[in-house]
Protein backbone atom coordinates (compact mmCIF):
# COMPACT_ATOMS: atom_id res chain seq x y z
CA UNK A 1 0.00 0.00 0.00
CA UNK A 2 1.80 3.08 -1.19
CA UNK A 3 1.57 6.70 -2.20
CA UNK A 4 3.74 7.84 -5.12
CA UNK A 5 5.91 10.82 -4.20
CA UNK A 6 8.72 12.60 -6.03
CA UNK A 7 12.20 11.47 -5.05
CA UNK A 8 15.87 11.78 -5.96
CA UNK A 9 15.92 8.15 -7.02
CA UNK A 10 13.60 5.28 -7.68
CA UNK A 11 11.19 4.86 -10.58
CA UNK A 12 11.75 7.26 -13.51
CA UNK A 13 8.75 9.40 -14.34
CA UNK A 14 9.06 8.67 -18.06
CA UNK A 15 10.60 5.43 -19.30
CA UNK A 16 11.73 4.81 -22.87
CA UNK A 17 11.27 1.20 -23.95
CA UNK A 18 9.73 0.67 -27.37
CA UNK A 19 8.31 4.15 -27.05
CA UNK A 20 7.72 6.35 -24.03
CA UNK A 21 5.71 5.29 -20.98
CA UNK A 22 4.68 7.52 -18.04
CA UNK A 23 5.07 5.79 -14.68
CA UNK A 24 2.81 8.31 -12.97
CA UNK A 25 -0.35 8.34 -15.11
CA UNK A 26 0.37 5.27 -17.31
CA UNK A 27 0.17 7.32 -20.52
CA UNK A 28 1.51 5.45 -23.55
CA UNK A 29 0.21 7.73 -26.31
CA UNK A 30 3.39 8.88 -28.03
CA UNK A 31 1.68 12.05 -29.25
CA UNK A 32 1.30 13.17 -25.63
CA UNK A 33 5.02 13.23 -24.80
CA UNK A 34 7.28 16.17 -25.59
CA UNK A 35 11.08 16.22 -25.92
CA UNK A 36 13.19 19.36 -25.56
CA UNK A 37 16.67 20.47 -24.48
CA UNK A 38 16.69 21.20 -20.74
CA UNK A 39 19.37 23.64 -19.57
CA UNK A 40 19.29 22.39 -15.97
CA UNK A 41 20.24 18.85 -17.01
CA UNK A 42 22.19 20.00 -20.07
CA UNK A 43 20.55 17.41 -22.28
CA UNK A 44 17.31 16.51 -23.96
CA UNK A 45 14.54 15.30 -21.66
CA UNK A 46 11.04 14.06 -22.35
CA UNK A 47 7.99 14.86 -20.26
CA UNK A 48 4.40 13.60 -20.15
CA UNK A 49 1.77 16.12 -21.17
CA UNK A 50 -1.19 14.18 -19.73
CA UNK A 51 -0.45 14.67 -16.03
CA UNK A 52 1.43 17.98 -16.29
CA UNK A 53 -1.25 19.76 -14.24
CA UNK A 54 -0.59 17.37 -11.33
CA UNK A 55 3.13 16.63 -11.47
CA UNK A 56 6.30 16.99 -13.57
CA UNK A 57 6.86 13.48 -14.91
CA UNK A 58 10.01 13.34 -17.06
CA UNK A 59 12.91 11.10 -18.00
CA UNK A 60 14.95 12.90 -15.30
CA UNK A 61 12.47 12.93 -12.40
CA UNK A 62 11.75 9.98 -10.12
CA UNK A 63 8.97 8.59 -7.97
CA UNK A 64 9.27 6.49 -4.85
CA UNK A 65 6.35 4.47 -3.45
CA UNK A 66 5.89 5.57 0.18
CA UNK A 67 4.36 2.82 2.32
CA UNK A 68 1.36 3.72 4.48
CA UNK A 69 0.86 1.17 7.29
CA UNK A 70 -2.54 -0.37 7.97
CA UNK A 71 -4.62 1.46 10.57
CA UNK A 72 -7.87 -0.27 11.58
CA UNK A 73 -10.65 2.16 12.45
CA UNK A 74 -14.10 1.70 13.97
CA UNK A 75 -16.41 3.95 11.99
CA UNK A 76 -19.76 4.79 13.54
CA UNK A 77 -22.50 5.28 10.97
CA UNK A 78 -25.19 7.89 11.66
CA UNK A 79 -28.17 6.60 9.70
CA UNK A 80 -31.54 7.86 10.92
CA UNK A 81 -33.67 5.55 8.78
CA UNK A 82 -33.90 1.83 8.07
CA UNK A 83 -32.62 0.36 4.83
CA UNK A 84 -35.12 -1.27 2.49
CA UNK A 85 -35.13 -5.02 1.86
CA UNK A 86 -33.27 -4.47 -1.41
CA UNK A 87 -30.67 -2.21 0.20
CA UNK A 88 -30.04 -4.76 2.96
CA UNK A 89 -29.68 -7.49 0.34
CA UNK A 90 -27.07 -5.47 -1.58
CA UNK A 91 -25.31 -4.34 1.60
CA UNK A 92 -24.88 -7.95 2.74
CA UNK A 93 -23.40 -9.01 -0.61
CA UNK A 94 -20.99 -6.05 -0.59
CA UNK A 95 -19.78 -6.92 2.93
CA UNK A 96 -19.20 -10.51 1.79
CA UNK A 97 -17.19 -9.20 -1.17
CA UNK A 98 -15.08 -6.99 1.10
CA UNK A 99 -14.30 -9.92 3.37
CA UNK A 100 -13.46 -12.34 0.56
CA UNK A 101 -11.95 -10.03 -2.07
CA UNK A 102 -12.77 -9.94 -5.76
CA UNK A 103 -15.01 -7.60 -7.69
CA UNK A 104 -18.70 -6.88 -8.14
CA UNK A 105 -20.83 -4.93 -10.62
CA UNK A 106 -23.73 -3.23 -8.87
CA UNK A 107 -26.40 -2.66 -11.53
CA UNK A 108 -28.82 -0.46 -9.61
CA UNK A 109 -31.58 1.67 -11.10
CA UNK A 110 -31.38 5.44 -10.70
CA UNK A 111 -32.59 6.37 -7.23
CA UNK A 112 -31.96 2.92 -5.74
CA UNK A 113 -30.00 4.40 -2.83
CA UNK A 114 -26.58 3.04 -3.82
CA UNK A 115 -24.74 5.29 -1.37
CA UNK A 116 -26.51 3.71 1.61
CA UNK A 117 -25.81 0.21 0.28
CA UNK A 118 -22.04 0.66 0.52
CA UNK A 119 -21.92 2.03 4.08
CA UNK A 120 -21.48 -1.31 5.87
CA UNK A 121 -18.90 -2.35 3.29
CA UNK A 122 -16.89 0.77 4.11
CA UNK A 123 -17.22 0.11 7.84
CA UNK A 124 -16.03 -3.48 7.34
CA UNK A 125 -13.03 -2.44 5.24
CA UNK A 126 -11.89 0.19 7.74
CA UNK A 127 -12.38 -2.21 10.66
CA UNK A 128 -10.03 -4.62 8.86
CA UNK A 129 -7.52 -1.79 8.33
CA UNK A 130 -8.06 -1.55 4.60
CA UNK A 131 -7.90 1.78 2.84
CA UNK A 132 -11.08 2.89 1.08
CA UNK A 133 -11.63 4.99 -2.03
CA UNK A 134 -14.82 6.11 -3.73
CA UNK A 135 -14.01 7.47 -7.17
CA UNK A 136 -16.03 8.90 -10.04
CA UNK A 137 -15.22 10.41 -13.43
CA UNK A 138 -17.34 13.45 -12.52
CA UNK A 139 -16.53 16.25 -10.07
CA UNK A 140 -20.24 16.84 -9.37
CA UNK A 141 -20.64 13.25 -8.18
CA UNK A 142 -17.52 13.48 -5.99
CA UNK A 143 -18.87 16.58 -4.26
CA UNK A 144 -22.27 15.02 -3.61
CA UNK A 145 -20.84 11.72 -2.35
CA UNK A 146 -18.47 13.55 0.00
CA UNK A 147 -21.29 15.57 1.56
CA UNK A 148 -23.30 12.41 2.19
CA UNK A 149 -20.35 10.44 3.58
CA UNK A 150 -19.38 13.31 5.85
CA UNK A 151 -22.93 13.28 7.22
CA UNK A 152 -22.89 9.51 7.79
CA UNK A 153 -19.38 9.09 9.25
CA UNK A 154 -17.32 10.94 11.84
CA UNK A 155 -14.08 10.36 9.97
CA UNK A 156 -11.25 12.19 8.25
CA UNK A 157 -12.11 11.97 4.55
CA UNK A 158 -9.66 13.04 1.86
CA UNK A 159 -11.41 14.89 -0.99
CA UNK A 160 -9.42 15.24 -4.19
CA UNK A 161 -10.31 16.72 -7.57
CA UNK A 162 -8.83 19.35 -9.86
CA UNK A 163 -8.63 22.58 -7.88
CA UNK A 164 -9.44 20.90 -4.56
CA UNK A 165 -7.21 18.97 -2.17
CA UNK A 166 -8.45 18.18 1.33
CA UNK A 167 -5.91 15.55 2.38
CA UNK A 168 -5.57 13.68 5.67
CA UNK A 169 -4.13 10.17 5.80
CA UNK A 170 -5.12 8.60 2.45
CA UNK A 171 -7.13 5.95 4.30
CA UNK A 172 -10.61 7.11 3.28
CA UNK A 173 -10.53 8.96 -0.03
CA UNK A 174 -13.24 10.38 -2.29
CA UNK A 175 -11.86 11.65 -5.58
CA UNK A 176 -12.07 11.89 -9.34
CA UNK A 177 -10.41 9.08 -11.28
CA UNK A 178 -7.28 11.04 -12.36
CA UNK A 179 -6.42 11.62 -8.69
CA UNK A 180 -5.70 7.88 -8.45
CA UNK A 181 -2.45 8.47 -10.37
CA UNK A 182 -0.68 9.00 -7.06
CA UNK A 183 -1.67 5.63 -5.56
CA UNK A 184 -0.19 2.19 -6.16
CA UNK A 185 -1.83 -1.00 -4.80
CA UNK A 186 -3.19 1.13 -1.99
CA UNK A 187 -6.92 0.55 -1.60
CA UNK A 188 -8.37 -2.61 -0.09
CA UNK A 189 -11.82 -1.37 -1.12
CA UNK A 190 -12.14 0.70 -4.28
CA UNK A 191 -15.63 1.77 -5.33
CA UNK A 192 -16.09 3.26 -8.81
CA UNK A 193 -19.32 5.25 -9.00
CA UNK A 194 -20.85 5.99 -12.42
CA UNK A 195 -18.34 3.65 -14.05
CA UNK A 196 -19.96 4.21 -17.45
CA UNK A 197 -19.76 8.02 -17.30
CA UNK A 198 -17.54 9.95 -19.72
CA UNK A 199 -14.59 9.65 -20.15
CA UNK A 200 -13.97 6.41 -18.24
CA UNK A 201 -15.42 3.83 -20.68
CA UNK A 202 -13.36 5.04 -23.63
CA UNK A 203 -10.06 5.66 -21.83
CA UNK A 204 -8.14 2.44 -21.15
CA UNK A 205 -5.40 4.42 -19.41
CA UNK A 206 -7.81 5.62 -16.72
CA UNK A 207 -9.08 2.08 -16.23
CA UNK A 208 -5.47 0.90 -15.79
CA UNK A 209 -4.95 3.61 -13.16
CA UNK A 210 -8.02 2.37 -11.30
CA UNK A 211 -6.67 -1.19 -11.36
CA UNK A 212 -3.20 -0.09 -10.21
CA UNK A 213 -4.62 1.87 -7.27
CA UNK A 214 -6.37 -1.23 -5.91
CA UNK A 215 -4.58 -3.66 -3.60
CA UNK A 216 -3.76 -7.00 -5.20
CA UNK A 217 -6.07 -8.84 -2.79
CA UNK A 218 -8.57 -6.01 -2.52
CA UNK A 219 -12.21 -5.60 -3.50
CA UNK A 220 -13.47 -3.50 -6.39
CA UNK A 221 -17.12 -2.45 -6.63
CA UNK A 222 -18.44 -0.87 -9.82
CA UNK A 223 -21.69 1.12 -9.53
CA UNK A 224 -23.95 2.14 -12.41
CA UNK A 225 -27.57 2.33 -13.47
CA UNK A 226 -26.68 1.81 -17.11
CA UNK A 227 -23.88 -0.72 -17.63
CA UNK A 228 -22.80 -0.95 -21.28
CA UNK A 229 -22.96 -4.43 -22.76
CA UNK A 230 -19.16 -4.68 -22.90
CA UNK A 231 -18.92 -3.96 -19.16
CA UNK A 232 -21.57 -6.56 -18.27
CA UNK A 233 -19.83 -9.12 -20.46
CA UNK A 234 -16.62 -8.63 -18.47
CA UNK A 235 -18.27 -9.99 -15.30
CA UNK A 236 -19.37 -13.50 -14.41
CA UNK A 237 -23.06 -13.92 -13.58
CA UNK A 238 -22.38 -14.32 -9.84
CA UNK A 239 -20.38 -11.06 -9.83
CA UNK A 240 -23.35 -8.94 -10.98
CA UNK A 241 -25.80 -7.63 -8.36
CA UNK A 242 -29.00 -6.42 -10.03
CA UNK A 243 -31.10 -3.96 -8.02
CA UNK A 244 -34.30 -3.01 -9.87
CA UNK A 245 -36.12 -0.96 -7.22
CA UNK A 246 -35.83 2.57 -5.93
CA UNK A 247 -35.41 3.14 -2.21
CA UNK A 248 -38.91 4.66 -1.91
CA UNK A 249 -40.33 1.41 -3.36
CA UNK A 250 -42.27 3.06 -6.22
CA UNK A 251 -41.91 2.02 -9.88
CA UNK A 252 -39.63 3.90 -12.24
CA UNK A 253 -41.49 6.47 -14.38
CA UNK A 254 -41.98 5.07 -17.89
CA UNK A 255 -41.32 7.59 -20.71
CA UNK A 256 -43.97 8.47 -23.29
CA UNK A 257 -43.16 9.00 -26.96
CA UNK A 258 -44.41 12.19 -28.66
CA UNK A 259 -43.82 12.97 -32.33
CA UNK A 260 -42.40 16.49 -32.53
CA UNK A 261 -39.35 17.30 -34.63
CA UNK A 262 -36.55 19.69 -33.74
CA UNK A 263 -37.70 21.94 -36.58
CA UNK A 264 -41.20 22.16 -35.11
CA UNK A 265 -39.84 22.79 -31.63
CA UNK A 266 -37.74 25.69 -32.91
CA UNK A 267 -40.89 27.11 -34.50
CA UNK A 268 -42.51 27.32 -31.07
CA UNK A 269 -44.65 24.18 -30.99
CA UNK A 270 -43.79 23.57 -27.31
CA UNK A 271 -45.28 26.87 -26.17
CA UNK A 272 -48.76 25.50 -25.44
CA UNK A 273 -47.33 22.68 -23.30
CA UNK A 274 -45.14 25.13 -21.40
CA UNK A 275 -48.12 27.41 -20.74
CA UNK A 276 -50.05 24.52 -19.17
CA UNK A 277 -47.34 23.95 -16.57
CA UNK A 278 -48.18 25.27 -13.11
CA UNK A 279 -45.85 23.40 -10.75
CA UNK A 280 -42.53 21.62 -10.54
CA UNK A 281 -39.25 22.17 -12.34
CA UNK A 282 -38.84 21.12 -15.96
CA UNK A 283 -35.57 19.80 -17.39
CA UNK A 284 -35.48 19.90 -21.19
CA UNK A 285 -32.54 17.91 -22.53
CA UNK A 286 -30.84 18.76 -25.83
CA UNK A 287 -28.11 16.91 -27.71
CA UNK A 288 -26.92 20.01 -29.56
CA UNK A 289 -25.86 23.26 -27.87
CA UNK A 290 -26.72 25.33 -30.95
CA UNK A 291 -30.24 23.90 -31.03
CA UNK A 292 -30.57 24.53 -27.29
CA UNK A 293 -29.43 28.14 -27.69
CA UNK A 294 -31.86 28.70 -30.56
CA UNK A 295 -34.69 27.16 -28.53
CA UNK A 296 -33.87 29.46 -25.60
CA UNK A 297 -34.46 32.41 -27.94
CA UNK A 298 -37.70 30.92 -29.29
CA UNK A 299 -39.08 30.39 -25.78
CA UNK A 300 -37.48 33.41 -24.10
CA UNK A 301 -40.86 34.58 -22.78
CA UNK A 302 -40.80 31.53 -20.47
CA UNK A 303 -37.38 32.59 -19.12
CA UNK A 304 -35.58 29.25 -19.49
CA UNK A 305 -32.15 28.86 -17.89
CA UNK A 306 -29.51 27.24 -20.10
CA UNK A 307 -26.66 25.14 -18.69
CA UNK A 308 -23.97 23.06 -20.37
CA UNK A 309 -20.52 21.63 -19.62
CA UNK A 310 -18.46 24.51 -21.03
CA UNK A 311 -20.56 27.12 -19.21
CA UNK A 312 -18.25 28.82 -16.71
CA UNK A 313 -21.22 29.59 -14.48
CA UNK A 314 -22.62 26.06 -14.55
CA UNK A 315 -21.85 25.26 -10.89
CA UNK A 316 -23.58 28.44 -9.73
CA UNK A 317 -26.50 27.76 -12.06
CA UNK A 318 -26.92 24.22 -10.76
CA UNK A 319 -27.06 25.56 -7.20
CA UNK A 320 -29.71 28.07 -8.29
CA UNK A 321 -31.74 25.23 -9.81
CA UNK A 322 -31.45 23.24 -6.58
CA UNK A 323 -32.64 26.32 -4.69
CA UNK A 324 -35.78 26.46 -6.84
CA UNK A 325 -34.94 29.73 -8.58
CA UNK A 326 -35.66 28.41 -12.08
CA UNK A 327 -38.78 26.56 -13.23
CA UNK A 328 -37.65 25.75 -16.78
CA UNK A 329 -34.11 24.56 -17.52
CA UNK A 330 -32.66 23.85 -20.96
CA UNK A 331 -29.66 21.58 -20.54
CA UNK A 332 -27.30 19.17 -22.24
CA UNK A 333 -26.38 15.79 -20.76
CA UNK A 334 -24.46 17.62 -18.00
CA UNK A 335 -27.51 17.08 -15.75
CA UNK A 336 -28.29 13.51 -16.78
CA UNK A 337 -26.39 12.15 -13.75
CA UNK A 338 -25.76 13.18 -10.18
CA UNK A 339 -28.62 15.69 -10.13
CA UNK A 340 -31.57 15.15 -7.79
CA UNK A 341 -34.40 17.58 -7.09
CA UNK A 342 -37.96 17.24 -5.86
CA UNK A 343 -40.77 17.93 -8.33
CA UNK A 344 -38.88 17.32 -11.57
CA UNK A 345 -40.33 16.66 -15.02
CA UNK A 346 -38.17 15.66 -17.98
CA UNK A 347 -38.58 16.33 -21.69
CA UNK A 348 -36.01 15.11 -24.18
CA UNK A 349 -35.66 16.87 -27.54
CA UNK A 350 -34.57 14.75 -30.52
CA UNK A 351 -34.62 11.63 -28.35
CA UNK A 352 -33.50 9.40 -31.20
CA UNK A 353 -30.06 11.03 -31.19
CA UNK A 354 -29.26 9.75 -27.67
CA UNK A 355 -28.12 6.29 -26.59
CA UNK A 356 -30.44 4.11 -24.55
CA UNK A 357 -28.13 4.59 -21.55
CA UNK A 358 -28.44 8.40 -21.77
CA UNK A 359 -32.22 8.20 -22.09
CA UNK A 360 -32.48 5.94 -19.03
CA UNK A 361 -30.36 8.35 -17.00
CA UNK A 362 -32.45 11.36 -18.07
CA UNK A 363 -35.72 9.60 -17.29
CA UNK A 364 -34.21 8.65 -13.94
CA UNK A 365 -34.23 12.26 -12.75
CA UNK A 366 -38.00 12.06 -12.15
CA UNK A 367 -39.61 11.08 -8.80
CA UNK A 368 -36.34 10.49 -6.94
CA UNK A 369 -37.36 11.91 -3.57
CA UNK A 370 -39.17 10.07 -0.79
CA UNK A 371 -42.22 12.34 -1.22
CA UNK A 372 -44.22 11.17 -4.25
CA UNK A 373 -44.29 13.39 -7.34
CA UNK A 374 -46.29 12.33 -10.39
CA UNK A 375 -43.72 13.64 -12.84
CA UNK A 376 -43.74 13.09 -16.56
CA UNK A 377 -41.04 11.91 -18.94
CA UNK A 378 -41.59 12.68 -22.63
CA UNK A 379 -39.30 11.64 -25.46
CA UNK A 380 -39.90 14.03 -28.38
CA UNK A 381 -38.83 12.55 -31.70
CA UNK A 382 -39.25 12.55 -35.47
CA UNK A 383 -39.18 8.75 -35.64
CA UNK A 384 -38.86 6.12 -32.92
CA UNK A 385 -35.37 4.61 -32.77
CA UNK A 386 -33.99 1.37 -31.38
CA UNK A 387 -32.28 3.26 -28.54
CA UNK A 388 -35.63 4.75 -27.47
CA UNK A 389 -37.26 1.33 -27.51
CA UNK A 390 -34.37 -0.22 -25.59
CA UNK A 391 -34.56 2.48 -22.91
CA UNK A 392 -38.28 1.98 -22.32
CA UNK A 393 -37.95 -1.82 -22.36
CA UNK A 394 -35.14 -1.68 -19.78
CA UNK A 395 -37.23 0.54 -17.48
CA UNK A 396 -40.27 -1.72 -17.82
CA UNK A 397 -38.18 -4.85 -17.21
CA UNK A 398 -36.70 -3.38 -14.04
CA UNK A 399 -40.19 -2.49 -12.78
CA UNK A 400 -41.41 -6.03 -13.47
CA UNK A 401 -38.39 -7.58 -11.73
CA UNK A 402 -38.78 -5.33 -8.69
CA UNK A 403 -42.48 -6.20 -8.48
CA UNK A 404 -41.76 -9.93 -8.74
CA UNK A 405 -39.21 -9.73 -5.92
CA UNK A 406 -41.58 -7.75 -3.72
CA UNK A 407 -39.32 -4.70 -3.63
CA UNK A 408 -41.86 -2.17 -4.92
CA UNK A 409 -45.42 -1.56 -3.79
Amino acid sequence: MALLETSCSGMPGVIKAQGYHCSYCLNEDQRLFYTYFNHQFQKEITYCRVCIMMTWSTTETYYQPVAIPDAPEQLECHLDFALTAQQNYASRLIVEAVESGGRRLLHAVTGAGKTEMILKGIQTARRLGRNVAIVSPRVDVVKEVYLRMAAYFDADIDVLYEGQSLAYSSRFVICTVPQLYRYMHHFGLLIVDEVDAFPLPMDERLMRCVARAAAADGTMIYLTATPPRALRAAFEKHEVITLPARYHERPLPVPRFKYLSVKSILKGRLAARLERRHSGTLLVFFNDIQVMTAAAVTYQSFKPLTVFAADRSRHDKVEEIRAGKHRIVFTTTILERGFTLAGLDVWVVDSGSFTAECLIQMAGRVDRKREYYDGEVIFFHDGVTLSMQRAVKEIQTMNQTAKRRGWIK
